[in-house]
């Protein structure tokens, strides 16, 4: 139970900080460019982007820690 509370909470977390950093470029691109659509295709992309490199870092910090097979309870 607290496990599951515990992924859901990260992926929260997770989807939180991909919003923030989509949103935020796509603020900055159509403040700059006055050009509403590329800032939405911005946002998406830097969303996509985000997810992307987060779904990387959680790649490479579990790739290593495999668990040893249990052995029979003595």
């Amino acid at each position: 139970m607290l496990g599951t509370l515990r992924v859901v909470i990260d992926a929260s977390y997770a989807f939180a900080l991909m919003a923030f950093v989509g949103i935020v470029a796509g603020f900055a691109t159509a403040a700059i460019t006055s050009d509403t659509h590329r800032g939405l295709q911005v946002a998406v992309g830097m969303f996509a982007a985000t997810g992307a490199l987060l779904t990387l870092r959680l790649w490479r910090t579990t790739r290593g820690t495999e668990l040893p097979p249990a052995g029979p309870a003595v």
